[in-house]
């Protein structure tokens, strides 16, 4: 057993030193400051056009294209234009659910449900759970919640936190779609 051991440490410092060889990353190619040098000797550029042609743009990848695409929203989201004279134009995103029910009023239909988040090991953001609540003629607002953890991973959405999503859509049903 000593000996697969020893072999296999043997195998990934030949790998690392056949990495550092290389051009790569690994630190074996050219160095970034002499090809700024040569660049300024053989077209007599100033220092910014130096840094600008040799600044490599970064490789973005399928991965991170896929991630960008399924990712939620960076920021939190106003759809439509509620007039200010509505109760949906006093709303301000990050209010908590209490200020908002104190403008708006009572919703037509509330629903809730976990991200998914919750079962991400040391994760303390607050969007673990998603709480929905549409007014008829108005339209739908959507709050971080808290969630319940329940025995066999079943988790379930419960108290609205704060304001993150606001749709203005004066044909809303005052119901969920389903």
């Amino acid at each position: 057993m000593k000996k697969g051991v020893i072999i296999a440490l043997i195998a990934m410092a030949a790998s690392v030193a056949v990495y550092a060889g290389t051009d790569g990353n690994g630190g074996g190619g050219k160095k970034k400051g002499k090809a700024k040098k040569e660049c300024c000797e053989e077209k007599k550029c100033t220092a910014k056009d130096a840094s600008t042609t040799s600044a490599a743009a970064p490789q973005s990848t399928t991965a991170d294209a896929t991630a960008a695409a399924t990712a939620e929203p960076a920021a939190p989201v106003i759809v439509g234009n509620p007039p200010a004279d509505q109760p949906f134009g006093k709303l301000k995103i990050g209010m908590s659910y209490d200020e908002v029910i104190a403008i708006v009023g009572k919703p037509s239909s509330e629903s809730s449900w976990c991200t998914g988040k919750q079962h991400i090991p040391f994760y303390f953001g607050n969007d673990k759970g998603r709480a929905q609540a549409i007014f008829k003629g108005m339209g739908k607002l959507e709050f971080n919640a808290s969630v319940t953890l329940l025995p066999f991973r079943i988790c379930k959405g419960s108290t609205p936190l704060d304001l993150v999503y606001v749709e203005y859509n004066p044909d809303t049903a005052g119901e969920a779609a389903k």
